[in-house]
């Protein structure tokens, strides 16, 4: 359902650009209005949920062969979100157009964004949330604020306090920590004195027990799952309860290397970087950037700049754009498990050289060039192509310091080296 709500998207976004002569008419003041206030909010949310998606997929430690549990919790509240900021924002671009086509399609695209809101919240609630013998749960509203546009704004609202990482010296050793990771996530690394209760399973049970005086920090993998469960103690009557901001993820990040000691330490504070090897950090940040600014920077070009795009030109955009997302789809279908961000492979990994993989060594990489490069030719964007080169190229050098470590990694890595090429086949 996501990818059918950004392919809708897209639609609203060809609807606007292929009627964008109806577009030049003077604005009420009530249209003003419409257009500035979703668009500032959506600006926001756009920015915070880049921010953590870029957080999560660049600086996410190396978590072995446990790494499909995290990106199976945390996949639909890193995009819901976003798809919170699109919304809002094509809405301020279909009152700007005028445009019946853009917001049908618009009316078809809330739909879906609400339907799979729905899903996610009923299963949430029914699977994963407490379901105590008292009947202590976190409200529905609070449940979809927290999915729909992130946690930090549900856990204020709430009354209860987001704790930034670094500031966790500040809280009495009489502390009750909760983590509500699952059992895999929480044995993988936590916080000394914390007690685990799987998705906040058991927490107002427990309650009963403890003095409403005392703090509470309550924790969880990277900051999504925790504040419905600090709302929840907040209800049943604790005066301060903290929420840790970006959760257990951040604080690896925070002490690495370092060896802590007492209840707010980390029990594995060394293990992101015994394990991770190199990465790359800086070419890693480099092409996110790039990419970025290319899908920002085209767009605002053609808004500022508006010319007619040939059918020829819109065609090719749509064959390099498509055909990039279909050889993106097939390499990290042909990696599994084995896909990670960072430039050294998984231990637990093997060398994938099936399916796409048979012809070019990188094939994950070549669609992402491709199809930005499809995006920037169907905008027409001059503005857009010195960063899309930027990206292109910072593929170009990650690939060649990866492939030493692919090398050290593999054995049989020379030989297929030897009959594929790199990034197209047959040619480079």
């Amino acid at each position: 359902m996501a990818i059918a709500a950004y392919m809708i998207a897209a639609a609203v976004l060809g609807a606007v650009w292929l009627d964008a002569g109806s577009a030049a008419h003077a604005l009420t003041l009530g249209e003003t209005v419409l257009i500035v206030l979703p668009a500032v909010v959506a600006a926001f949310l756009l920015l915070f949920s880049l921010t953590e998606l870029v957080s999560y997929f660049v600086f996410i430690p190396s978590i072995s062969s446990d790494g499909h549990l995290f990106s199976r919790v945390h996949g639909t509240h890193l995009i819901h979100p976003l798809t919170t900021a699109v919304i809002l924002g094509l809405f301020a671009l279909c009152v700007y157009a005028g445009n019946a086509l853009a917001w049908t399609l618009w009316g078809l695209l809330v739909l879906v964004h609400g339907v799979q809101t729905a899903i996610i919240v009923k299963k949430t609630r029914s699977e994963h949330l407490m379901s105590s013998a008292n009947g202590h749960r976190p409200g529905l509203f609070l449940t979809i604020l927290n999915l729909v546009i992130g946690g930090e704004v549900v856990t204020v609202a709430a009354g209860a306090k987001p704790l930034a990482p670094w500031r966790l010296n500040i809280l009495p050793d009489s502390t009750w920590i909760i983590d509500v990771r699952t059992k895999a996530e929480f044995n993988w690394n936590r916080l000394q004195g914390a007690e685990n209760y799987p998705w906040g399973a058991g927490v107002a049970e427990a309650a009963a027990d403890k003095s409403k005086d005392s703090p509470v920090l309550v924790t969880c993998f990277s900051g999504h799952r925790s504040p419905a469960v600090a709302v929840m103690l907040r209800r049943l009557g604790f005066k301060t309860v903290y929420n840790l901001n970006w959760g257990i993820l951040y604080l690896i990040l925070l002490e690495r290397g370092k060896k802590g000691t007492g209840r707010f330490s980390l029990t594995r504070a060394h293990r992101d970087s015994n394990m991770r090897g190199p990465d790359f950090r800086g070419i890693s940040i480099g092409y996110i950037t790039c990419a970025m600014l290319t899908l920002v920077v085209a767009p605002v070009e053609h808004v500022l700049r508006p010319a007619p795009i040939p059918l020829v030109q819109q065609i090719l955009a749509a064959v390099l754009g498509f055909g990039g997302l279909s050889v993106g789809i097939l390499s990290f279908r042909a990696l599994g498990r084995n896909f990670r961000v960072f430039a050294a492979p998984r231990r637990s990994g093997s060398l994938v050289t099936s399916g796409v993989y048979s012809r070019i060594r990188h094939p994950m990489y070549t669609a992402v060039v491709t199809a930005l490069l499809g995006y920037v030719i169907g905008f027409g964007s001059l503005a857009a192509l010195p960063f899309w080169l930027g990206c292109a190229l910072l593929y170009v050098v990650k690939a060649a310091k990866e492939e030493p470590l692919l090398m050290m990694r593999y054995p049989e890595y020379a030989e297929y080296r030897s009959r594929t090429k790199k990034f197209i086949p047959y040619l480079w």
